[in-house]
């Protein structure tokens, strides 16, 4: 009995001499961690890679648009007054169309009348008479008048729709002055029925279009917009679909034969992808909203919801809706497109991970400060990698950003 007692005394006495010893070397070990992770050498860093997942289908996009196509028939000139791709209001002047009636002829005689209105009354009516408000009147009818012939002769530079409006003005200006200060002259007068018919013959050749609504409005066309358009593309078949890629023009591009195609107008709020592709596993979803990636055009990437779909031995055509502005597709007809249902992250090492209050996140630096940022962790594409996504917007994890590893 005595024996055990003192064995047991000797154990008792050498624990108590290790507990020091212990507590010393578990306080290292703390510090250590502490210090690992917050002393990082930069070699236990990474950065992330942003990227996307999911599943994607290569193929060919054709576009179409809400627009209509303004015609006219044996034109001989146009006078574009709106700018190409530019954004116009209700009314607003589109262009002025000269038919085939309109010549320089008339043009001429119109000037003609006008240079003998003006010696008529320098010379005839206010020889005696001393006004400067008239002088001033003449002197811009002259010059204005000047700059319409050098253009006409294709020596100057400028709007002639422009020149005739202000023009048109000035001599209106000039009319109502002389009514009011001066007494009737009947010569004077028939002069200004000469002009007047000859301004009623010329504008019965020209056509003035306007904006009926709020679009684009675009000159170039290229034999689709009728066939092709917000209020057909629902029904098109692949080979349809097809026979644009090719390039073949419909039978008749134009709504009657011989005319000539001057403009069209574009709303801008939505347009239209018929996607074409050849996969037969893939099943899209009516209603489901897919990511189209316009190939060739940078990294133009919009959404698109399918209405209807049709397959047709190895042809799989997708009919879709894009609520985004038209303007930059506004002349594209067809492109090389992939279209999925892609999902944005950040590709880091999983040794990136850390919890920390129940999340999961990394930890990044962010001005030279430590930054714990919760992320949700989306595949795994394989044991090395993790793809996640920051569960805040805004957060500092950015394509390139440093992650500590732990």
């Amino acid at each position: 009995m005595a024996t055990k007692k003192k064995k047991k005394k000797r154990n008792t006495s050498s624990l108590l001499r290790l507990i020091p010893v212990i507590a010393i070397l578990l306080a290292v070990g703390v510090i250590a961690v502490v210090l690992l992770r917050n002393n990082m050498p930069s070699s236990s860093m990474a950065r992330a890679t942003e990227s996307t997942l999911g599943n994607t289908y290569s193929g060919t996009l054709v576009i179409a648009r809400n627009e209509t196509l303004y015609e006219a028939e044996s034109n001989t000139s146009i006078d574009f007054v709106a700018e190409e791709g530019s954004h116009l209001r209700r009314s607003e002047v589109i262009c002025k169309v000269y038919s085939s009636g309109y010549n320089q002829t008339e043009i001429n005689r119109l000037n003609t009348y006008r240079e003998q209105i003006q010696n008529y009354h320098e010379n005839q009516v206010f020889s005696a008479y001393v006004d400067a408000a008239l002088d001033s009147e003449n002197n811009e009818i002259a010059g204005l008048a000047g700059q319409v012939r050098q253009l006409v002769q294709g020596k100057g530079e400028g709007s002639l729709t422009g020149l005739e409006r202000q023009l048109t003005s000035a001599l209106t200006v000039r009319k109502n002055y002389l009514k009011t200060k001066y007494p009737d002259d009947q010569n004077l007068n028939e002069l200004y029925k000469i002009e007047n018919d000859q301004m009623k013959k010329i504008e019965s050749w020209t056509t003035t279009y306007t904006a009926n609504e709020e679009c684009l409005v675009s000159f170039y066309t290229d034999g689709y917009e009728n066939m092709l358009n917000a209020g057909n593309y629902n029904s098109k078949t692949p080979e349809e679909v097809r026979s644009v890629i090719r390039g073949i023009l419909p039978e008749q591009s134009t709504v009657s034969r011989g005319n000539t195609p001057i403009f069209r107008t574009v709303l801008e709020d939505e347009w239209y992808a018929l996607f074409l592709c050849q996969d037969r596993d893939w099943n899209p979803v009516v209603g489901e909203t897919y990511q189209i990636h316009l190939e060739g055009y940078g990294d133009y990437v919009v959404s698109g919801m399918v209405e209807s779909f049709s397959r047709i031995g190895g042809d799989l055509l997708l009919r879709m809706r894009v609520a985004q502005n038209v303007a930059p597709v506004l002349n594209i007809r067809t492109c090389a497109a992939t279209v999925g249902d892609y999902v944005s992250g950040y590709h880091v090492p999983t040794n990136a991970l850390y919890s920390l209050d129940n999340m999961i996140g990394v930890v990044v630096l962010d001005h030279g400060q430590q930054v714990f940022i919760p992320v949700t962790v989306l595949s795994y594409p394989d044991s090395n990698t993790a793809f996640v996504r920051p569960t805040v917007s805004g957060s500092p994890l950015v394509n390139g950003t440093s992650v500590m590893l732990f």
